[in-house]
C-alpha cells in the first residue's frame, strides 16, 4: 500500500476514536449517544469508502496507461524485428545470387 492510503486510514481511525470517545463521555442519554455514534460511523464509513474508491480509480487509470505503454513497446519492437528479418532476408538473397 502506498503512504497516502495509510495516512487516510490512520486519519479516519483517529477521527473515529476521537468521535466515539467524545460521545461516550458526553452527558447524553445512552440511546441518544448510540444514535450519534451510528450517524457518525455511517458518515465516516461513507467518507472512507469514497476515499478508497477515488484511490482505486487512480490506480486503475495508471494500470491502463501502463498497459497502453507496454502494448506500444511490443508493437514497436515487433515492427523493428520484422524490419530486421526483411533486411536479413534481402542480404541473404544478395549473397545467394552472387
Amino acid at each position: 500500500m502506498n503512504k497516502t492510503l495509510y495516512l487516510m486510514i490512520g486519519l479516519a481511525a483517529g477521527a473515529a476514536a476521537g468521535a466515539i470517545g467524545g460521545l461516550l463521555f458526553a452527558p447524553n442519554k445512552g440511546s441518544r449517544t448510540r444514535k450519534k455514534i451510528m450517524r457518525r460511523t455511517q458518515k465516516m464509513t461513507h467518507e472512507i469508502s469514497d476515499s478508497v474508491n477515488h484511490k482505486l480509480n487512480e490506480i486503475e487509470d495508471q494500470v491502463i496507461m501502463l498497459k497502453r505503454k507496454v502494448e506500444k513497446e511490443i508493437k514497436d519492437t515487433t515492427d523493428h524485428l520484422k524490419k530486421a528479418v526483411r533486411h536479413t532476408n534481402n542480404v541473404g538473397k544478395k549473397v545467394s545470387a552472387n
